[in-house]
């Protein structure tokens, strides 16, 4: 699952990671994207909703209809599904350079969970725990901590309306290996209090 994979590849890859995918639409025209390729001018979620009559219950791991999707639609972007049982995700929101951020976080020895780029932001993915506390989007000025809700989620090497893709800085091996998200968000929020990611600025970090 390269950064390079194109996404028909990519999503035929992910069922061996444990994921149930589900076609999405992409950004349409290629070279400066502006509309969702569903054709609606006021889509509310342009490049991120299932294709056609698709629904998240669609999502599978059958790799017969993975190829059956991306052979009409090549270019769509491949998604998965969070729930409170089998994947969560973390956002945490920081205008820094994520390879930088990582880096950091290594430093800090926070659980090494899988993680995707995204401009401004991370997803860690985490095993769901229904006793974890909700992350506090207000509980520090260097970075923001929040949870995605249960629903789809893009997966490398989607392309968003901004035209960039997303990216894993650490793959996904299996979701059986989840680090759990009460852990992860006490060592996420050690980290932001200790201020360490005000040093990171945009500008020092290119």
């Amino acid at each position: 699952m390269s950064y390079s994979q194109s996404p028909g590849a990519a999503a035929l890859a992910y069922p061996t990671c444990g994921l149930p995918i589900l076609a999405c639409h992409w950004p349409t025209p290629t070279e400066l994207p502006q509309f969702c390729s569903c054709g609606a001018l006021d889509c509310p979620t342009p490049a991120r909703h299932p294709l056609g009559t698709l629904t998240p219950h669609d999502a599978t791991r059958d790799l017969a209809q993975l190829a059956r999707w991306w052979q009409a639609t090549p270019a769509a972007n491949p998604a998965t599904l969070t729930d409170p049982t089998h994947l969560g995700v973390i956002e945490l929101h920081h205008p820094a350079n994520p390879d930088r951020i990582v880096q950091l976080l290594n430093l800090h020895t926070v659980d090494p969970c899988p993680i995707i780029a995204a401009p401004g932001r991370l997803h860690l993915l985490v095993q769901p725990d229904p006793t974890a506390a909700a992350p506090d989007p207000t509980a520090a000025s260097n970075g923001t901590l929040t949870s995605h809700a249960p629903g789809t989620l893009l997966l490398p090497p989607s392309r968003l309306m901004s035209g960039q893709r997303l990216r894993w800085i650490r793959r996904l091996s299996h979701t059986t290996r989840l680090r759990p998200a009460a852990s992860v968000l006490v060592q996420l929020r050690d980290v932001l209090a200790t201020g360490a990611l005000d040093a990171l600025h945009p500008l020092l970090t290119k």
